[in-house]
């Protein structure tokens, strides 16, 4: 039986501490628990909001309605041969203790998405992606619960409609179904050369220089990403944080070249997928929608170690939204909106969340 609970703070269930209140909160184990606690009679014609690791999310105020804690947990091996292994994972695992346990069992993947805070459950909704790797690479189906219905449905990666950091879960089914569980297809070889137009462990090569020698193992992959991201992002013991609040732009041709008689050398990328290729790269020719770096153009703008009392941006990291002890969801609301308008301002560019603001 579940243990539904009144009037219960956030301030431990959201990275960014602050505290706001949820009218009804449930921290569920099973399937079971969340058909039970969606069918309470108390919380019946209330709103749903279901929370992971809550490192994606900005509260503006309360939540008048029900707050659902995914704890389903287990990681079982589905199907394997010589060669690759199907990985069934349930939604509330924390996602960097995931990509730790693969490593340590020599599964190759997603060890460049190591050190981003949050669930699995929360992993194809964002289709979180980091160092040229996504998470659709690897991705082969999920199983979800219809909120309406409270039938299971299980979606394959074509359903899912993944894109840049983006899925269907994130545009026409937001809010309509609970991810229970996610399947993933690892390679049991590793070998460090990708023979695509660009080695998605490029951007990792001085890093890696730095504390290993060739050849390198997938643990030194694995380490050299946490290392990079633990110099640019803020230790969540010491402050709150949201991560990258915000979304690279998307830009056409005439935009990029407004924007390029500010800065000639601005760099932009293909808008599929994790593609950094140089500027004089012959697949850059031809495409007509391109994606800018926001961080880079927030830094250029002056917001990189910017604060207005308890709310600021990290040191390292221009997107990366910080809040100290006493912050409220209205000081952080408006501190990035300041954000937001800042950039418009000087780039005529709407600058759009990646996080959830609720």
């Amino acid at each position: 039986m579940i243990d539904l609970k009144e009037n219960i703070s956030l301030k431990k269930y959201n990275t960014l501490r602050l505290d706001v209140i949820a009218k009804f909160f449930v921290e569920v184990f099973s399937v079971e628990d969340f058909l039970e606690a969606i069918n309470s009679p108390q919380c019946k014609n209330f709103p749903i909001l279901i929370l992971g690791g809550g490192a994606n999310i900005l509260f503006t105020k309360d939540f008048d309605g029900l707050v659902i804690k995914n704890s389903l947990k287990g990681i079982k091996v589905a199907d394997e041969n010589d060669d690759e292994i199907i990985l069934e994972v349930a939604s509330g695992e924390d996602w960097p203790k995931l990509v730790e346990y693969t490593v340590n069992n020599n599964w190759v993947g997603i060890e460049n998405l190591a050190y981003i805070p949050g669930t699995v459950g929360a992993s194809p909704v964002q289709n979180i992606a980091a160092y040229s790797q996504s998470l659709e690479d690897n991705f082969v189906s999920l199983d979800a619960v219809e909120l309406t219905t409270g039938k299971i449905k299980t979606f394959n990666k074509e359903e899912c409609e993944f894109k840049y950091r983006d899925s269907i879960f994130k545009q026409t089914l937001k809010n309509k179904y609970f991810i229970t569980s996610v399947h993933f297809k690892l390679s049991k070889k590793f070998k460090i050369v990708d023979d695509s137009y660009h080695s998605r462990y490029e951007s990792l090569k001085d890093e890696l220089k730095s504390f290993s020698k060739e050849t390198y193992t997938l643990k030194d992959i694995y380490n050299a990403v946490v290392r990079l991201r633990q110099k640019k992002l803020p230790d969540p013991n010491k402050v709150g944080t949201i991560g990258s609040t915000f979304a690279n732009p998307f830009l056409n041709k005439l935009q990029l070249k407004r924007l390029q008689e500010k800065f000639p050398d601005i760099q932009y990328y293909p808008i599929d997928k994790m593609q950094y290729p140089n500027l004089d790269d012959e697949i850059l020719k031809n495409i007509e929608i391109v994606k800018v770096p926001a961080g880079w153009l927030l830094e250029e703008a002056g917001w990189k170690n910017k604060r207005s009392g308890n709310v600021g941006t990290h040191p390292n990291h221009a997107l990366c939204v910080v809040t100290y002890d006493g912050a409220t969801p209205e000081d952080v609301y408006n501190f990035t909106e300041e954000m937001r308008k800042d950039f418009k301002e000087k780039y005529n560019i709407e600058l759009e969340y990646e996080v959830n603001v609720i």
